[in-house]
């Protein structure tokens, strides 16, 4: 009988365990090393550019009657919006309500831009977003106080919470 093979077998066993050790713990630097995975809903106030058209009637010194006029005014809405933000590890996505979507929108997934130049530190959260090719607004987060801005030709300010996914009632 041969007692090579008998005599090898805990030697193959602590290497073959080290070896599904040395894989977990690869793994696990490999996740640490993508970065952190948070999902934020931030609430604040929101302003956007507005156009209105206005038409009516005019009086004209030089005819001496009233013509029709047009005209087109500008200006700024305020209202209350939501803006989720997803990050996870080193590639970021945030959500707009639709009332900060401009009619002229490039591509995107169901209301969601990809956050190019995505800076995660220890205390802010930066990058920036492309609307459209004039609409490119820059996001901050302050990760101690969850403050946040967007400012571009849409502005944002308010604060952030984490969102683990769980209902709060």
């Amino acid at each position: 009988m041969n007692t090579a093979p008998r005599r090898l077998l805990p030697l193959i066993l602590v290497l073959a365990a080290c070896t599904a050790t040395h894989a977990q713990d690869r793994q696990r630097d490999d996740r640490d090393d993508r970065g952190p995975d948070l999902q934020l809903v931030c609430y604040g106030g929101a302003e956007k550019t507005t156009a209105e058209v206005h038409s009516g009637y005019e009086w004209d010194a030089q005819q001496h009657k009233y013509v029709p006029k047009q005209s087109v005014e500008t200006g700024k809405a305020d209202f209350q919006a939501t803006i989720t933000v997803s990050i996870h590890g080193d590639r970021g996505d945030i959500q707009l309500p639709k009332s900060l979507i401009p009619p002229l929108h490039g591509d995107n997934r169901d209301g969601w831009w990809r956050i190019d130049d995505l800076l995660v530190g220890h205390d802010e959260i930066r990058g920036k977003f492309r609307l459209n090719a004039l609409n490119q607004p820059r996001l901050s987060i302050n990760r101690r106080t969850g403050a946040m801005t967007v400012d571009g030709m849409i502005k944002f300010n308010g604060r952030c919470d984490a969102d683990d996914g769980h209902r709060r009632f």
